[in-house]
């Protein structure tokens, strides 16, 4: 058997989730600052606000073709990783939650960009889905 085959993560299909992930990161820093400036028309201020949408279904367009050409080990790790981090997700909102409660609703957290923190947690179960693997 080959060893390149054998990998958990092709390079090049990498390469493209990757940068569509990172322009949808930039299109939403764009919109967030674009909606944030108060100089702007409401007009142009929504159009801003639902630019990521389009940015976001590209990003998913590119993983969902990615994960079609992958083979059945790709798309084994990253159906257990994905089911690892949803629950992981819900136990982290979970306890910003109790935890504003328990400050009175001070806690101050940002939640608008909470959001940020659920790619961080699919990258880490990802990345203990394939050290199992490994």
């Amino acid at each position: 058997m080959d060893p390149r085959s054998a990998s958990i993560v092709a390079p090049a299909s990498s390469g493209r989730v990757i940068a569509a992930g990172t322009a949808w990161l930039a299109v939403y820093v764009a919109a967030r600052w674009a909606v944030a400036l108060g100089d702007l028309a409401d007009v142009a201020r929504l159009a801003a606000a639902f630019m990521p949408l389009f940015a976001f279904y590209w990003f998913v367009a590119v993983v969902r073709r990615e994960l079609r050409n992958a083979d059945e080990l790709q798309r084994q790790v990253q159906l257990e990783a994905l089911a690892l981090a949803f629950p992981t997700s819900m136990v982290v909102l979970m306890t910003l939650g109790l935890m504003e409660i328990f400050h009175g609703g001070r806690l101050d957290l940002p939640l608008k960009d909470a959001w940020v923190a659920l790619p961080m947690i699919y990258g880490v179960c990802l990345a203990a889905v394939r050290y199992r693997y490994r």
